[in-house]
């Protein structure tokens, strides 16, 4: 069950957060701010993130004394490559390491899968936690190099890639899918996301040149727009690109116009019919709407294009079920990449609207949009491992902590 918690509870927990408590239960960081509220200020040389945890300490401070402060509180992804991979692939297990769906605590994805290689490889466990996370994080942006400057190139790497899939098969699949699709040919890699941002790629290769300067030979290298063999950055790239959308989409979402939403609920209801496809935004809606049709993941772009004379091109069912999902009340958030900051009264607002993204990613064909765009196919479905991932997903307490 998703737990709800008030404003005052998401200051304490953000306290406790910048002190360092980011990875443990909410009940366990709600017990903490409670046990050292009287000792706060005292404990600030201690904190992971000082400046962060002076001003939520100021912030808890004005609420108390019912003075407003404007302070954001700050709730980041839990590894939200893993978070992507996941949803993309329906992959239960990954979801599971990495928050996506709940296991009654809070996961981390690194931990589990170190944990695993040092259950198999018992009193012979010699590798360091730290470079472990280095290699499963690289690993899943198809890097093959990180993962063998840690663990060489024997029996314990072979450990390692069996854990790692293991616990997240599905994006690990994805991620040699990735790098099985390059194109050694290519000079540019374009695809298009629901929302109907265009990214395109450069294949950029290294080129070395001699050249002499007072009598002495000097290397230069500098990058060329070249195809390459082997290339390893499209799975990056990808992950990178539905990371951006989700910031886009989170926008859109949880700070939207009431007005503009009020209009076109009276309008739904009045059963408003128009199908102009004549002005810009029409075009741009009927785009969206074929984005749609082959992702099957809709983006609440189409909230800012429709009105009266275009509401009869997209069904009424689709407009309803987006503004339903749609906070109660709009409010704004900043992003940085995976972290998200609102006012403290928004957080459930807030963590709800993310865990409805990575679901609707989950319930949609978005990694088969973007890889036969990426391949020149036309669209293909690529099945889930678990179709039903998506109704867990909405539930799930710790996507964001």
């Amino acid at each position: 069950m998703f737990q709800e918690f008030t404003g005052r509870e998401y200051l304490k927990i953000d306290i406790a957060n910048n002190f360092g408590l980011d990875k443990q239960d909410w009940d366990v960081r709600l017990d903490w701010f409670d046990k050292n509220e009287h000792q706060l200020h005292t404990l600030l040389n201690k904190a992971e993130e000082p400046a962060l945890f002076y001003a939520a300490i100021l912030a808890w401070e004005a609420a108390k004394a019912g003075k407003p402060s404007g302070y954001p509180i700050s709730l980041d992804a839990t590894c939200s490559g893993i978070q992507i991979l996941a949803a993309l692939a329906g992959d239960r297990k990954a979801a599971q390491i990495c928050n996506v769906v709940d296991t009654g605590h809070r996961e981390d994805a690194y931990v589990s899968i170190y944990q695993d290689m040092v259950n198999k490889l018992g009193d012979a466990a010699k590798i360091d936690r730290k470079l472990t996370k280095q290699a499963i994080m690289t690993h899943f942006y198809s890097s093959t190099a990180v993962p063998k400057s840690v663990f060489g190139e024997g029996q314990l790497l072979s450990i390692f890639y069996d854990t790692v899939r293991e616990n997240a098969p599905g994006a690990s699949e994805i991620t040699d899918t990735m790098l099985a699709i390059w194109d050694e040919t290519k000079l540019v890699y374009e695809w298009v996301l629901p929302d109907n941002f265009h990214v395109v790629v450069k294949v950029m290769g290294s080129v070395t040149e001699t050249v002499h300067f007072l009598n002495a030979p000097f290397d230069i290298s500098y990058n060329v727009n070249m195809p390459i063999k082997g290339g390893r950055s499209l799975g990056a790239h990808k992950n990178h690109s539905v990371d951006g959308m989700i910031v886009r989409e989170m926008q859109r979402r949880c700070n939207y116009n009431p007005e503009k939403i009020q209009e076109l609920t009276k309008l739904l209801d009045a059963g408003a019919a128009g199908r102009s496809t004549h002005r810009y935004q029409d075009k741009l809606l009927i785009t969206l709407l074929e984005h749609h049709r082959h992702s099957r993941f809709l983006s609440a772009r189409v909230l800012d294009l429709l009105d009266i004379d275009n509401l009869g091109l997209i069904s009424p069912a689709l407009v309803y079920d987006l503004i339903h999902s749609l906070p109660k009340k709009p409010f704004e958030v900043i992003s940085v990449h995976d972290c998200w900051r609102c006012l403290p009264n928004y957080g459930n607002d807030l963590r709800r609207q993310y865990n409805n993204l990575l679901a609707l990613i989950a319930e949609s064909e978005l990694l088969g949009f973007i890889v036969a765009q990426i391949m020149n196919r036309p669209m293909f479905t690529i099945n889930k491992l678990d179709p039903h991932l998506g109704r867990d997903i909405r539930n799930a307490n710790y996507a964001l902590s």
